[in-house]
């Protein structure tokens, strides 16, 4: 039975890892496959030029047929030649955030020398997918579009929070994830801003001189991340870049409305059923942020966005990746 490694980035001891979740969802489907799945994690958190050297090392001493790097850590395949690597790559921000040396040196041994030693490439979306070929000479039929599997552990609300004022719920504090942009665009309004993530100093004092009421919280376990969003009454999601927009669904399956970026991924993730507006319009999500909050309560649960073969389907698709190689 031909083994195949899933190596993982060193998780921390609590959080929100959408990456590890997905890839759970997955494991239970390959129990009678003809792949043998090992779980492995990196033995060092990817931080400093030692630790990702080591986990580089690390990985070049598994034994498998098929080593996949499932994602955040790409230079761990950068000692892996002659071995049959498949990464996947979740989104390409990492070259939005770092510029001049810095960024030219991330691309090297985050993007171009991975992707030199590996068989196949899986991107989350048709999004990154692009991102990928517009930075690289990576072959296109050497690139599998596999989404983002929903953990199952989302599951929908079943009645809708009476909070004293509506809550906005908002997740992560990369740049791309547009806190700056959500409170100016609900400056004055009658809400409340709940923080998935740790604001710092600077974003603390954003959102008092803005006079936003907030809250936040950080290091959620899934059980404390599927209250968050059965609690919230609504999920602002106006990303300026993401691989995938894993929130947009999480919030579907949830019964949460949402309103995300008019930008792809997010609007392809959140077609027919999402608003849709542009990250840097403030009047167009300050519209769409009170039309949300105008709409019938009964309405506002949203049914599971997910079909029940979901699983299934991505299985075939990732199997299609582990035979071709």
């Amino acid at each position: 039975m031909p083994k195949v490694i899933w190596y993982f980035r060193k998780r921390q001891p609590i959080g929100h890892f959408s990456i590890e979740n997905s890839f759970r969802e997955l494991l239970p489907h390959f129990a009678d496959s003809e792949w043998e799945i090992e779980w492995r994690e990196a033995s060092w958190f990817s931080t400093g030029i030692f630790n990702r050297l080591k986990i580089a090392l690390e990985a070049r001493r598994l034994q498998a047929d098929i080593i996949h790097i499932t994602g955040d850590i790409h230079f761990a395949a950068l000692f892996l030649w002659g071995r049959k690597v498949v990464l996947t790559v979740h989104d390409l921000g990492f070259l939005e955030e770092a510029r001049g040396v810095k960024g030219w040196l991330m691309k090297k041994l985050w993007l171009d020398e991975p992707l030199r030693r590996c068989a196949r490439v899986v991107a989350v979306s048709e999004a990154t997918k692009r991102s990928i070929l517009a930075q690289t000479r990576y072959p296109a039929d050497h690139i599998e579009v596999i989404p983002t599997l929903i953990p199952s552990h989302f599951t929908r609300r079943t009645r809708l929070p009476e909070n004293p004022k509506p809550i906005l719920l908002h997740i992560g504090l990369a740049p791309n994830k547009n806190l700056r942009g959500h409170a100016e665009a609900i400056a004055g309004m009658e809400v409340k801003l709940r923080i998935i993530g740790e604001p710092s100093a600077a974003d603390h004092q954003m959102l008092q001189s803005l006079g936003i009421d907030y809250e936040w919280r950080s290091r959620l376990t899934d059980e404390q991340m599927q209250e968050a969003y059965a609690t919230s009454d609504l999920l602002l999601f106006c990303s300026t870049l993401e691989g995938f927009g894993m929130p947009i669904l999480e919030a579907k399956a949830v019964g949460l409305p949402v309103i995300t970026s008019d930008l792809s991924p997010m609007n392809e993730v959140g077609a027919g059923w999402a608003v849709c507006v542009a990250p840097c319009d403030l009047d167009a999500m300050r519209s769409a942020i009170q039309r949300g909050l105008e709409v019938p309560a009964s309405s506002n649960v949203i049914a599971s966005g997910m079909p029940s073969d979901a699983a299934s389907v991505h299985v075939e698709s990732y199997a299609r990746v582990l035979s071709d190689r």
